[in-house]
This record gives structure tokens, sequence and C-alpha cells, in this order.
């Protein structure tokens, strides 16, 4: 199966924590693909799914990884682990990567080109699809090798309203992403340059401590009114 451009979100590996993350996607109704090597474990799920090694280029290529905004690698072994990472980010290099290893891997794992590696297995799936679907304001804390993930609320006047992310430039600003945009409930999170930011939205936002605080800076620093808070921090999602 060739998955079409709009399955924006692709996960890789069907087993425990793969199926966790699955079960918080399908209840939040978000469009995803699943690869596994076990076509027996995907039949009947009722989600579009690409059998075959989540390793292999060919595959995540059907999977639609080179058009995904987030790709999530949940392999049990490290070292299918790495080579999905370089895999995919070779394919896709603006996509969020986020990947589920052993904490001993987890530098090779950076190195091959994740975003963000989680050691904790137990809280993965519910970390992941929180991170990518969370639906409300305040949210449990979870162990995620010191990242935190943050939501902000865009105030009217707030000097990020009518920006695009491009021109924002998070990244090279300040170190931090914006994984997802929710507006009026529905949460968006097929991220891109030209998505823009629209008032009283919702933003969640990866970094480290210090990304996150240089963050809450930008937006004073562009503000015309600096004494004035444009953006308030309502909730953290994980750290």
């Amino acid at each position: 199966m060739v998955i079409e451009k709009e399955k924006r979100l692709v996960v890789v590996g069907y087993g425990d924590v793969g199926k966790s993350i699955v079960d918080e996607l399908k209840r939040a109704r978000t469009e995803f693909v699943v690869v596994d090597r076990n076509e027996d474990v995907l039949l009947d799920k009722g989600f579009d799914y690409v059998v075959g090694d989540g390793s292999n280029e060919e595959i995540l290529r059907r999977a639609g990884v080179a058009s995904a905004s987030t790709i999530i690698i949940a392999l049990n072994i490290d070292t299918d682990a790495i080579f999905a990472t370089l895999v995919a980010r070779t394919l896709n290099p603006d996509a969020i990567i986020l990947t589920r290893a052993n904490a001993p891997i987890c530098d090779k794992i950076y190195r091959a080109g994740a975003d963000y590696v989680a050691s904790v297995s137990i809280v993965v799936g519910q970390m992941v699809a929180k991170l990518v679907i969370s639906e409300h304001e305040e949210d449990v804390v979870m162990l995620y090798e010191g990242l935190e993930i943050e939501k902000y609320h865009v105030r009217e006047g707030s000097p990020f309203t009518g920006k695009t992310l491009e021109e924002l430039d998070l990244r090279s600003n300040v170190g931090c992403t914006v994984i997802g945009i929710e507006k009026e409930g529905r949460t968006v999170t097929d991220i891109h340059g030209k998505t823009t930011i629209e008032e009283d939205s919702i933003l969640a936002i990866v970094g480290g401590k210090e990304q996150i605080r240089k963050f809450e800076e930008y937006e004073n620093m562009l503000s015309k009114s600096p004494e004035m808070v444009m953006i308030e921090k309502i909730g953290e999602i994980f750290r």
C-alpha cells in the first residue's frame, strides 16, 4: 500500500509502545499510518498500514515518511531504531522525529537524526501521543530526557499573531519547535513553515528548559508593549 500525501503522521513499529501510541491517536481521530513487519497484528484494526522492515528505505517511502510532518519510531530493537531514524531523517530533513530507545544508545540515535529520544518505554506511548494530540490544558508530567513540552495561549496583541512559523524561525532564534496548534477545539499537527499563528490559538512548544525560557523572552522582545504578556503559559505536558 502506498499512502496518500495527507497521511502526515507515521508510526514505525506496532509493539507495546506503538500500540499505546496508536490507541491514543485513534481516540483523537488523528490521521496516521503504521509500519510493522507482522501483518497479522495489523489486520482489521481500522487504520492504514504498510507491512515491512521499519528501517528499510523503500518501506518508509511507501508509508509516506518523505512528506510526513511527524515520524514516531517505536521499534523494540535499538539497532533497528538507529537505522530507521537515520533513513527517516535522510528521506525527510524537515520532519520532527521522535524515537523510543533504551538509555545507553540515546546519544547514537540523536546523532542518527532524531529530534527527541525517549528512554522510558513504559510511558512513551502516552507521552508521544499526548505530545501530538493533547486535548487538555493540564496534562500529566512525564520523564523525557530533560525535554519540556509546554502549551501557550496566544492572546490578543501578541506579536506572534499573523506570523508564519517560517517568519518566526523559532528553531534558529530560540531552539524551540512548534509541534501542534489548537484552535477552536481542533488540534493541527501538520506543521510547516507556512503555518500561520492565529490569535486565541494554543501552541504546543518543545524544547529544553533554557530554550523554553528563551521562547518566552523572544515573544516579549518582539512585542510593541514589552511590559504586557501576550502569550500565557497554560500547562506543562511533559518534563
